[in-house]
Formats: C-alpha cells, structure tokens, sequence
C-alpha cells in the first residue's frame, strides 16, 4: 500500500490507492460523527458541544490515522469486525423459514452452494487483503476519491447534509461491490445488504470497550484533535468520556445509521448473535481467528475452520427447490421512515387488489357512491419554502367564523429545521412565502394543530415537544422528558392534551395548557413511528416498528388491545367512527383493521382485515378523509394512492412528486388532500367529478 500523509490540522489525506479498510473506516467515522450529528443522536454528552464543522474535523482526524501504516493493529480490528459482521449476517438461523420466508419460499438447495462458495472466496480475501497479499480488485486505483474518504474537514463541512449523505451511501455501495454480494441469491443479498453495516458497528462497539490497542489508539488520536479544541475537550477525562459517547452511539447504530441507509434490521436480534459469536455459543466464532496475535495467521481456502461454519449454513435445515415467494419480508425498522432513500422498483410486478367490505364506514348523506361517481384528483398548487425534506403536514380546522379571512391552515415541518405556515383563502390560488419559523435547533420530524387552532406541536430531532401559540407564533413550552428524536405527536380532540411517540420506545401525554407532563405510556419494544386519537377521545393508538399496534385507554391509561402484523408500522389512522384503523407497514402494504365490535377489549390479534396491495417501495403514511371512505398512503415509490375503505379498491394513483411521498393529511371538508416529499414541496390535491 502507497504511504498515507496524516495532516492532523484539517488538510487532504493524500493517496491514490485505498483499500476496503480505508473505505469501511471512513465509512464507520462518517456514519457515526456527521451521522449522530445530524439525525441528533449527538445532541448530548461532549460529543454533542462540537458543532458539524468541528465534528468534520474529528472525522478527519480519526479517518486519516487509521490509515496509517503504523495503525496496522487498528485496520486489522476493522478487518476482524468486517469478517464477523459478515458472518452473523449470514447467520443460519437467517435462513429459516420462520425468520425470513414463509412455507411456499424456503432457501433452495443451490442457493446454499452459492452462499458457501461466496463466504470462503470473501473471508480468504478479507484475511489476505488485512496483511496486504491480496491483490485483486478489493483496491481501487487511479480513480477519482470524494472527499469523505481523501477530503479535508473544510471540504466536508462544505459539503450540504444530503451530499454527505450520498457520498457515504457511496462507500456502502462501494463496499458492498468488493464484496461482490451480487453473487449472493436475491433473497439473501437483500438482508445481507441491510445487516452487515449494523452488525460491524455493534462489534466494534464492543471493541472499544474490551481492546485496549483499539482505545489507546482513539484516545491517542482524540488528545490530538483536543489541541485544536482545547476549550472543549481539555483532560484525559474529557477524552475518555467522549470515547465511552462513541462507544454507545456504535451500540445503537439505528440511531444514526438511517443518515445513510433503510433501517430494515432488528437491533437487539442482531446484537444477541453478536454477543453468541462472542461467547461461542453458535459454532461460529471459530472462523474467526484472532487476526492481531501474527500477521502470518490467515485463512485459505481448505481452512477446517471455514469448512466447518459452511457445514452448519448446509445443515441448518433441509431445503427443497421452490418458486420464490412474491412479497419481500423485512426484519424491524428501527428510525424514522423518512430518513430513508428511495427504494422504488420499477420492474416489480404490480398485485391485484381483490375487493372486500368493511362495514361501519358511513357515506356522507346526499353524495353518491365513490364506485360510481369516480372522481379523479389532480394537484391544483404546489406550495415552495422549505430547503430540505419536507417530512410532516397538517391541516388545521376550518374556521367557522366567517369574519376570518383563512378557511385552510396548512402547516409543514422539514428537515431544515423550520416550520412552514400558509393561510388560505382558497387553496387552488397560488401563495407567495409561507409565513416561517425557525426558532428551532433541530429538524422537525412532525407537526400537528390543535383543533381550535390555537396551538402548533412539533415533535423534533433533539429529542424535545415545543409547543407554540398559532396567533402570534410564540413558542410556550419546550417538553422534555423523551431520551431520542420524537417522530409523532398528536392532540385529543378536545385540544386539551397531546400525545408524543418517540424512539424511545414509549409514548407521553402532556397537559397542552401547563406543558405538565401527565403519564408515559409503556409498552412498545421499539420505535413508536405514529400516535394518533380516536375521534371521540377515548382511546390513543400507536404503531411501531416492533410491528405491533397498541390501543390505550387515554382515561385509565392501559393497554386494552394489541394488533400484531408481520412489518414495521410507520403510520396510523382511524375513521371518524373509530371502527376501521389504517397502518402503513414496511412490507409495500397498507393493513386495515376492523375493530369496530369492541376497540377498547382486551386481546390480540393475530391479523388485519384487509391488505392492500399497489405500491411499489415502503408505504410511509396514511390518512382517512373525516367526509368520505377515502384512504390515501404516501410511498418511496413517490406516489399518492387512493384507496375506498367499503371496498379496499384503489381509487386512484397521485404523481406529481419527484421524490418519496413522507406525509399525507385531509383537509377538515374532506375537500382537498396536501402531501409532502423528499423533493421540498407540499402539493394540494383535489378530486375533480
């Protein structure tokens, strides 16, 4: 390998020849400073007093010294978590039915070959590649490097947040084309693309706590950069402190790695095989050899060791050829789905939907049928103010004096931090600036209105509720008490109380007038994505990406009734009588649940009424018109559908945004539809008869 020049004040890590190594530690730096920072995972502890600029800085700093070649100790230990990651994302137990495929889909016999075949060719190179024997195209040469991985701090810090972004998704990417995963079966490679990363930040997780060469090196290299930022980090404490910050933020990686990825994977089941690794519980902690004893320790290809991992893939259950199974099955999701990029698939086959009646629903007197009347929607206004993703809309109640000059409230939350405000008078009229807030210090992950209009909540990246007064845009409270990024929040219908689903796991009420915290809500065994209430206040629900929805009794404050699916929950919404709920899953569905006989009993079910099928990427929002049987969803596939509740047919398909669709809400008429994208737009949507 070409020497590297390490400039520790900021400037160009020089060298035209960079490895895996280098591109998988610039790629776990990156994720994890500029990553945490972002997504407000960094928003506490030392760590979270460096602002981007210094945090780029850092990065630099710990990505130029690990590839340096007296740091050879330090690459092995990424070359060690690589090799391990890949293998418990390979896991045996992966391949069972019951954990990726149902009955009509088990692993075929061939795909195992190809599977072994792989694991030996790439575990032999990784090993070869960390003692610098393997030469082969693992390394790139003469190409053109972007600055996240030979850049200075400058450089980065210039970068926007979505450049950032993509330059680190390129390095996966990257990564993964070395890998040659291609060879993998689809099945496999599509889970195996989603595990690996987490899998080797959990690792070293664990390295920074137990390597103590690992840890000298961090702490060596943190001192370094403390001489610049000497007012911040000015002891061996401090150094140590933001080590110990590092090393949990490698141990939630779901809270930063959706900076650059879909988080499809199950922290806590990825995190025990990790741990059966490491206690040679599951056979397979003998691939790995202790690569830091001798650099004359490696693997080949007739190795008894990989031969006996590759047993236990062939032996892990008896497999028969069959057709592949049509829907993609996705482990949980653990951040907010509007962190993650588009997945559309343009060559996927679409599904018929069969039609089926849903009961309870009522159809507003005086309108005909939906089958019938077939009204086609079309967007009538694009509303334009926001610099980044618009990630939440919300639509405040009609005004019933008729003295107000502002039927429609329309209001946007963004990942630029700021809250968008448009007053119409006719939402088909185009409107010059929304009138903004930017009193904020995080993005704005979701927004909703009281139904007086009175107040606005927003749930943020920093982990806080702030609670404003509409009239004059003054902010009232700041509600703490959640420990990550909230990703819902929710008045009653009374307007008395709101709700807040969180990353924590739990969902709190809060007293809207005092911004008294009122009771937590526990039960989830992750994210909370969606909270909303029943129409006449009596119950909450919430969906999370544990797959479940619980429904609370808002009065007693307990659980009654938990609804399991099969994928992430990324949304809810119920009808104006409370008796369908709508979900959004990851799974490219929308679940519907008839829980009209008796929402509040207790019990579980094992299954929704209805699924209905039509998008082709995750399906992130849903909403029911409060005037008609209407559903709308919001995708990745940056469509609108629109779906009839009596029928489950679709209605109709929305286009018009150039990116996913992260947010859809009706108006209090039931007249008009706004949705918001990726692309920095909200649209208003109308149907036309």
């Amino acid at each position: 390998m070409n020497e590297t020049v390490n400039d520790l004040d900021g400037n160009t890590l020089s060298n035209s020849n960079k490895s895996v190594l280098d591109e998988l530690s610039a790629l776990i730096w990156g994720t994890s400073l500029l990553g945490g920072k972002i997504t407000g995972a960094l928003n506490s502890g030392i760590l979270g007093q460096l602002s981007l600029a210094q945090l780029s800085h850092l990065f630099i700093i710990w990505r130029n010294a690990t590839s340096l070649p007296q740091n050879s100790r330090v690459r092995l230990v990424f070359i060690e978590a690589l090799i391990k990651g890949i293998i418990v994302a390979l896991h045996p137990s992966k391949f069972h039915q019951t954990d990726l495929f149902s009955s009509d889909a088990p692993i075929k016999g061939s795909e195992y070959s190809q599977v072994q075949a792989w694991l030996k060719r790439r575990v032999t190179a990784l090993q070869q590649e960390a003692f610098g024997t393997y030469e082969s195209k693992c390394w790139l040469k003469n190409i053109t490097q972007s600055p996240m991985l030979c850049g200075s701090a400058e450089e980065i810090y210039r970068l926007d947040i979505r450049t950032q972004s993509r330059q680190l998704q390129d390095l996966k990417k990257q990564i993964e084309s070395e890998l040659y995963i291609d060879a993998l079966p689809e099945k496999i490679r599509d889970n195996f693309r989603s595990d690996w990363l987490p899998c080797v930040s959990l690792i070293l997780s664990e390295t920074v706590q137990n390597n103590q060469e690992f840890i000298d090196f961090l702490e060596d290299e943190t001192e370094n950069f403390a001489a610049f930022q000497w007012d911040i980090i000015s002891t061996i404490e401090d150094i140590k402190k933001v080590i110990h910050q590092l090393r949990r933020l490698l141990n939630y990686p779901q809270n930063y790695l959706s900076f650059i990825q879909i988080i499809d994977f199950d922290a806590e089941s990825l995190y025990q095989e990790v741990q059966k690794l490491d206690n040679k519980d599951s056979g397979l902690s003998s691939l790995i050899e202790d690569v830091s004893k001798s650099n004359s320790q490696r693997i080949s290809l007739t190795d008894p060791k990989v031969e006996k991992v590759l047993e236990l893939l062939e032996n892990s259950r008896d497999v028969e050829d069959s057709p592949p199974k049509q829907d993609r099955v996705e482990e949980d999701l653990a951040n907010p789905p509007n962190f993650s990029p588009s997945r559309y698939n343009p060559e996927r086959k679409r599904i018929p939907v069969a039609s089926v009646v849903l009961t309870g629903l009522p159809v507003p007197r005086g309108e005909q049928s939906l089958n019938a009347m077939r009204p086609i929607w079309r967007c009538v206004n694009t509303l334009i103010g926001h610099s980044d993703s618009v990630v939440s809309v919300a639509f405040g109640q009609q005004n019933s004096d008729p003295e107000r000059r502002s039927p429609y409230l329309v209001i946007s939350g963004s990942w630029d931090k700021s809250i968008n405000i448009w007053q119409f008078t006719n939402l088909e009229q185009s409107q010059g600036l929304p009138n903004s807030i930017t009193d904020n210090s995080a993005s704005i992950y979701s927004v909703a209105i009281s139904p007086d209009r009175q107040f606005l909540a927003t749930g943020c990246a920093d982990s806080t509720v702030r609670l404003w007064h509409l009239p004059t845009n003054r902010r009232l409270h700041i509600l703490t008490g959640h420990s990550v990024p909230i990703y819902s929040v929710a008045f009653s219908p009374n307007g008395e109380i709101l709700a807040s689903g969180s990353g924590d796991q739990t969902i709190k009420l809060w007293q809207v007038s005092t911004g008294e915290l009122l009771a937590t809500l526990i039960g989830h065994s992750s994210f909370v994505y969606s909270v909303t209430f029943s129409p006449d206040g009596q119950l909450l629900v919430s969906g999370s990406t544990d797959k479940t929805i619980k429904i609370w009794q808002l009065k007693t404050q307990q659980l009654v009734r938990t609804l399991i699916g099969n994928s992430p929950v990324t949304s809810v919404s119920l009808s104006p009588n409370s008796h369908v709920l709508a979900s959004a899953s990851r799974d490219e569905t929308i679940k519907l649940w008839q829980i009209q006989g008796s929402p509040s009993e207790g019990g579980t079910r094992a299954a929704p009424t209805r699924t209905l099928r039509g998008h082709t990427a995750e399906v992130l929002c849903v909403a029911i018109s409060p005037r008609s049987p209407v559903l709308a969803s919001g995708s990745h596939d940056k469509t609108i559908k629109l779906w009839h509740l009596e029928t489950g047919e679709l209605i109709g398909t929305l286009t018009g945004h150039f990116d996913s669709v992260n947010a859809v809400a009706f108006s209090s008429d039931g007249h008009f539809l706004a949705s918001g994208s990726h692309d920095k737009t909200v649209k208003i949507w109308r149907p036309f008869y």
